[in-house]
C-alpha cells in the first residue's frame, strides 16, 4: 500500500511523511524539506501565516540539503495548496 503524503501548512510542500499536527493537536516535530519549519517548535512563536509571509519575503528558497524536486516551483506549490495570495502593493517595497 503506498504511503499517504501530507502537505506543509506553511509552504504547501506536498510530500511530508506525516501531518504537521495529528488529530489530537500534537506536533510531529518533523522539519519541512522545503521551508525548513519544524512543527511544534518554529510555529509555537509565530502563526503559520507569519511564517509563510517570512518565507515568501526571504525569497522562497529550498531549505534542505537534499535536491529539490525536478521542476519545483514555489509559487505553483503555494497555489496548489491554496496558500498563495499576492502581496499587497504596499508590501512589495
Amino acid at each position: 500500500m503506498p504511503s499517504v503524503k501530507c502537505t506543509c501548512p506553511i509552504c504547501g510542500y506536498p510530500d511530508l511523511d506525516e501531518p504537521a499536527y495529528n488529530s489530537s493537536g500534537s506536533p510531529s516535530f518533523d522539519i519541512c524539506s522545503c521551508c525548513g519549519i519544524q512543527f511544534g517548535y518554529n510555529d509555537t512563536r509565530w502563526t503559520h501565516d507569519e511564517l509563510r509571509d517570512c518565507w515568501i519575503k526571504l525569497g522562497m528558497s529550498w531549505w534542505s540539503s537534499l535536491p529539490k524536486p525536478h521542476g519545483w516551483d514555489p509559487i505553483q506549490q503555494l497555489k496548489a495548496a491554496g496558500l498563495w495570495s499576492p502581496l499587497l502593493p504596499q508590501d512589495q517595497k
